[in-house]
């Protein structure tokens, strides 16, 4: 079974939650879902992440409960998990904006579904959901998503990942986008600047990686955009 069918089938049962306002798709399948008719071949990850404000925690909760095909993990509670192998896995995450600086996190207490808040999800904004098939695909818009994958902090391979889901973003952004990633750029503290610079710097030099964009083959790609962000446009 082709993985675009995979993921289309997994977000295709979590349609009651993605129909809630605010309730977006993250992470490593926006390129996937970006690309013309959804291709699916950027960025090959077995799970999918879904953004939810937590003030949407009740109503995440509610329509859970009309999602088929899924159960819930025991060991992790924010992970759903499919009830066969024509799905993928779904994370739940948590955005706060009240949140203050991209590095805090906390837990959201939850006896039933508890969200790990990530501060650095307040860089990502609402973009106008696209139709896939018949399923609503609710996406945030490619510029912030940019700039939090270039925040990262993770090492290992969790680090490499993140880098390179941000390439995959790279590679489909328009040139709307990448003036959208400017602006964005510009308004972060110093210090985050000389991270996204850094975390570029880094990318450019990694090796490529399986199911993976390689940066190999697209240093251009990422010297440019390294480039223009140094020099402000």
């Amino acid at each position: 079974m082709r993985f675009r069918d995979r993921l289309l089938s997994s977000l295709k049962a979590m349609q009651p939650v993605l129909d809630i306002p605010g309730v977006m798709i993250g992470g490593s399948q926006v390129p996937n879902l970006l690309q013309p008719e959804a291709a699916s071949t950027l960025v090959v990850s077995q799970d999918v992440d879904l953004v939810i404000p937590v003030a949407a925690l009740g109503e995440v909760k509610d329509r859970l409960s009309h999602v088929e095909g899924y159960s819930q993990s025991i060991e992790e509670p924010s992970v759903w998990l499919a009830d066969a192998p024509a799905r993928l896995e779904v994370n739940f995450i948590g955005r706060d904006p009240a949140l203050g600086t991209s590095q805090e996190t906390y837990v959201l207490e939850d006896l039933s579904l508890p969200l790990l808040v990530f501060g650095l999800l307040s860089h990502l904004s609402e973009g106008p959901p696209r139709e896939i098939e018949g399923v609503r695909v609710p996406l945030p818009r490619p510029a912030g998503l940019l700039l939090e994958k270039l925040l990262t902090e993770r090492s290992g391979i969790k680090g490499d990942r993140d880098l390179l889901v941000a390439l995959g973003l790279l590679l489909v952004s328009s040139s709307e986008d990448l003036g959208e990633a400017d602006d964005l750029f510009d308004a972060l503290p110093e210090d985050e600047r000389e991270m996204v610079r850094s975390n570029l710097a880094v990318l450019s030099l990694m090796q490529a990686m399986d199911g993976m964009p390689d940066p190999e083959t697209n240093r251009s790609e990422i010297a440019r955009f390294l480039k223009r962000i140094r020099k402000g446009r």
